[in-house]
C-alpha cells in the first residue's frame, strides 16, 4: 500500500497580500485623522506651538495615507509608502493624544491655595505648604498665593507686641472655595486645611 503523497503548504495568494497593506494603511491613517479631529479644539484653544508644527504633518500624512491606500488597492500594488505616511500619521496623532492626557491629568491635580490674613498692621504671618515653611511680615490686609499637589495648607498670623488684644483672621481658599475661616481676638490665629 502507497503513502499518499504529501502536499506542499500553498502559498497565501499575493493578491490578498497586497490588497491588506492599502487597507491597513486607509484605516491608520483614519484613526489619526479621528484623533486630529478630537484634539484640534483643545490644543487650538490653548494656542500651543504644537498645533501649528505637528497638526498639518499629521494631517497631511494621514490625508496621503488614504489616497496612496486607495491607489494601491486600485492598482494592486503592495502600497508601502501609503503605510509608511498613515505610520507617521498615527504615531504623531498618538504622541500628541498621550501629551494632552498627561496635560490633563497633571493639570487636575494642582490645587490653586490663597491664604488671606486681617488684622493690625506689621503681622508676623507664618505659611506652611509642601514647598516648605516661610515667616514674613503682613500689612493689615496680606494674602499669598501659590499652587500645590498636595492636599494641605496652614497660616499662623501672630500681631505685633503691642498689638495683642486686637482681633486678627486667616483664611484658606482652596480651588476658590473658602475652606478655613477663623477669627481670633487674643492677637494670634491659625487656618489649617488639610483634605486628605
Amino acid at each position: 500500500m502507497s503513502e499518499p503523497m504529501s502536499r506542499k503548504p500553498t502559498a497565501p495568494d499575493e493578491s490578498a497580500r497586497r490588497s491588506g497593506m492599502p487597507t491597513v494603511a486607509i484605516w491608520f491613517s483614519i484613526i489619526a485623522l479621528v484623533l486630529c479631529i478630537l484634539l484640534a479644539l483643545p490644543y487650538l484653544a490653548l494656542r500651543s506651538p504644537v498645533a501649528l508644527l505637528f497638526f498639518p504633518l499629521a494631517v497631511g500624512t494621514g490625508i496621503a495615507g488614504i489616497i496612496l491606500g486607495v491607489r494601491a488597492r486600485r492598482s494592486a500594488a503592495r502600497g508601502g509608502w501609503a503605510l509608511i505616511c498613515s505610520v507617521v500619521a498615527l504615531l504623531i496623532s498618538s504622541v500628541m493624544t498621550i501629551v494632552f492626557i498627561v496635560g490633563m491629568i497633571s493639570a487636575t491635580s494642582i490645587n490653586k491655595v490663597e491664604l488671606r490674613g486681617q488684622g493690625p498692621e506689621g503681622m508676623s504671618a507664618s505659611m506652611s505648604h509642601d514647598a516648605g515653611d516661610r515667616t514674613e511680615t503682613w500689612p493689615a490686609e496680606g494674602w499669598a498665593e501659590f499652587n500645590t499637589k498636595e492636599s494641605w495648607a496652614e497660616l499662623t498670623l501672630e500681631a505685633p507686641d503691642d498689638a495683642q488684644s486686637e482681633t486678627v483672621n486667616c483664611q484658606i481658599i482652596w480651588n476658590g472655595e473658602v475652606v478655613v475661616d477663623e477669627t481670633s481676638d487674643n492677637g494670634t490665629v491659625t487656618c489649617r486645611y488639610d483634605a486628605g
